[in-house]
């Protein structure tokens, strides 16, 4: 995917950087069938995930990866647009860019002030999400509140779930390993089990 940028804000965890630029030509929206090609959507804010050493990865983990979000096009799943590569071939993911970022940052701006309406859109929304997950036979690893990402527009708030299939260092093919925000770590883990859709 060929990406011509300008400006970008950042931040990073413990695996990877986000940057947040404005990509000149946009996404691919809409197939003219006449011309039989895509019409690019114009300069559209997107999150670019660089993954730290992903140039280690393997060909089978990124296709899996892609995979997952190919097969995950669902309103509860947060949109992703492709794959690209920095200078130093790192991929990165490109994603939307949601403007209330993560639902911590949320919670943290809105200082608990919800109403019931908002609290139960925001849990179906999730729960929407991680049974869609389920029911295409993925497993997401380790969902979060970092891994929540938030969308408010004209009171009503919109949460995707994203890093489907993302979790622990890249390269990491040892299911046993354990990773994740310890708090969300679910117990079948903790305990030396595998990962269940429990």
């Amino acid at each position: 995917m060929d990406m011509r940028c300008k400006t970008y804000d950042m931040s990073c965890d413990a695996s990877s950087i986000i940057y947040s630029p404005i990509w000149l030509e946009g996404p691919r929206w809409i197939r003219d069938e006449g011309a039989e090609q895509w019409t690019r959507n114009g300069p559209t804010k997107v999150a670019l995930k660089k993954l730290h050493n992903s140039q280690l990865i393997s060909k089978e983990s990124l296709n899996q990866i892609y995979e997952f979000h190919r097969v995950l096009h669902f309103g509860s799943i947060a949109n992703f647009f492709g794959i690209t590569k920095d200078p130093s071939s790192n991929y990165m993911f490109v994603m939307r860019y949601y403007e209330n970022r993560d639902l911590h940052s949320y919670l943290d701006e809105a200082q608990g002030m919800f109403c019931w309406r908002h609290i139960v859109e925001m849990l179906w929304r999730i729960s929407g999400g991680i049974e869609y997950i389920h029911e295409n036979g993925l497993i997401h690893g380790n969902i979060h509140g970092g891994n929540l990402l938030v969308e408010n527009e004209l009171d009503l708030i919109d949460i995707r779930i994203s890093d489907v299939g993302l979790y622990g260092p890249v390269g990491n093919n040892n299911p046993n390993e354990v990773y994740g925000v310890l708090p969300y770590v679910a117990p079948e883990i903790l305990k030396g089990g595998l990962a269940t859709k429990a």
